[in-house]
This record gives C-alpha cells, sequence and structure tokens, in this order.
C-alpha cells in the first residue's frame, strides 16, 4: 500500500463526518483530528541513561549483533549543520532528537529496501531527506484540496519522520507537541494505532534492547543481508518504553 493509498484510507474513515464538519466547522475538524491524533495514554518512566549512552551502547549492538546496518548508515551531522536545516525548512528539533543525527545522519542508500533497513521495515532517512519529504509533500495542492486535506489529515502537518516504512507509516516526532502529550511516537495508519514514547530516548533504549535480545536480528540463508523481526518479543519490549492506545480503541 502507497503512502497516497493509505491517505486514501484515512480518507474512507472520516467521510461521514464531512458533513458534521462542514456544519459545525473548527470544533467538529478539532473533534475529528484528537480521535485520529490523539493523546498519549500514561506512558512508562524516562529512561535515566543519557541519550548519549543510549547511542553508544546501540553502536555496540549494531557493531556486534548487525554490521550490516551499522555499515549503512552515515557520519553524524554537525550543530551547524543541524541549525542551517532547522533554518531552511523553518523547524525546530528538539535537543534529543538532534543528537541522533549527531550520532549518524540516517542511511546511506535507499538502493533495497530490505538491505537498507535500520529496524525491519523501516529505513532512517537522513534528516535532509526527511524535511525535504515533508515540505514536497505539503506543496502542489491546489486550494480546495489543501483545506480538505487540512480537514482530513491536517493532524500530520507538524510530524517529522525518523523511521519511514516507505508508505507513510513509521516512527515520528512532532515539535508541536509536549513531552508529555506523546511528543515522539510510532503510527499504524490502517488500525489507527499509536505506540507513544516519553521521550526520544525510551524509543531509542527500545531500538537498543530489540537488537540486543534478538527481537531485530539478521535473517539467515539469504543473498543479501536482511533484517528480521521477532514480533512477540519485540512488542513485550516496546511495552517497557513505550505506552500503545490500542486498549483506549476497544
Amino acid at each position: 500500500m502507497t503512502r497516497w493509498q493509505k491517505i486514501g484510507l484515512v480518507t474512507a474513515i472520516v467521510l461521514v463526518v464531512i458533513a458534521a464538519v462542514v456544519t459545525l466547522g473548527f470544533r467538529a475538524r478539532a473533534g475529528i483530528h484528537h480521535i485520529m491524533y490523539p493523546v498519549a495514554p500514561p506512558m512508562p518512566a524516562i529512561i535515566s541513561e543519557s541519550m548519549p549512552e543510549i547511542l553508544a551502547r546501540l553502536e555496540a549492538t549494531l557493531k556486534t549483533n548487525a554490521p550490516s546496518v551499522l555499515a549503512g548508515l552515515q557520519p553524524g551531522l554537525s550543530a551547524d549543520a543541524i541549525t542551517k536545516l532547522e533554518q531552511q525548512y523553518a523547524v525546530l528539533i528538539p535537543d534529543d532528537i538532534k543528537a541522533i543525527y549527531e550520532w549518524h545522519d540516517g542511511s546511506a542508500s535507499y538502493s533495497n529496501r530490505l538491505s537498507d533497513d535500520f529496524i525491519p521495515i523501516h529505513r532512517f532517512p537522513s534528516l535532509e531527506e526527511t524535511l525535504e519529504n515533508k515540505a514536497m509533500e505539503w506543496s502542489g495542492p491546489t486550494g480546495a484540496q489543501k483545506a480538505m486535506g487540512d480537514v482530513i489529515i491536517g493532524y500530520r502537518k507538524s510530524w517529522i519522520c525518523l523511521f519511514d516504512d516507505g508508505a507513510g507509516d513509521g516512527y515520528w516526532f512532532d515539535p508541536k507537541r509536549k513531552a508529555s502529550e506523546g511528543a515522539v511516537f510510532y503510527n499504524l495508519t490502517e488500525d489507527g494505532q499509536f505506540v507513544f514514547f516519553p521521550s526520544a530516548k525510551n524509543l531509542m533504549a527500545g531500538v537498543a534492547r530489540c537488537y540486543e535480545t534478538g527481537a531485530f536480528h539478521m535473517k539467515s540463508g539469504t543473498a543479501s543481508p536482511e533484517l528480521e523481526e521477532d514480533f512477540a518479543l519485540a512488542h513485550k519490549l516496546w511495552e517497557e518504553f513505550g505506552a500503545s492506545n490500542l486498549s483506549q480503541l476497544q
């Protein structure tokens, strides 16, 4: 399913309330956005490790357990380079997120969907690529299309992708949200799932733990390196670092 097919899916879900939006205006639109982009439920505590400590541990784990993943990552950005990108794209990036790009500025290539994954089914784009794609995604439509898009998916405008599945889902951060509201999260459009993290540290510590335990591991018997996931183990581990909204949907 492509990014725009997923947007079409979201459109289909909310068409039943478009009449209410037209009738009630801003309040109805805000209500739709709250449903589609909820505030985080109670989350685990922010872990005590610093982001540099977490990233150093992740680096060591990748070197041992997934060297091809580590080899595919680009060198980190300087603080000045990040500041220039912030100015160019008119965004403010939180310090813990900046630390991730100072560690490594995403994947070096996009030649093979499976070989380029940073975590299973998700690639780590460079900061510039991410911000450029975000700017392009929200440019070009007509005035009417922009108005409809704001009603249906306007809640996504501030989202910036960290790890991308190539079809509009993945791991994100929202500079306009407070950490306590769930500014760092995973989203899967098809079922409305969010996993909210109280900090970017929790997200990256969760990635490190998945590699340490084998929840993320290199698939054997393949011609090129491919990441595989033990979904049951990964799901259990993620509960230590973030909180899902699925219980609220049931």
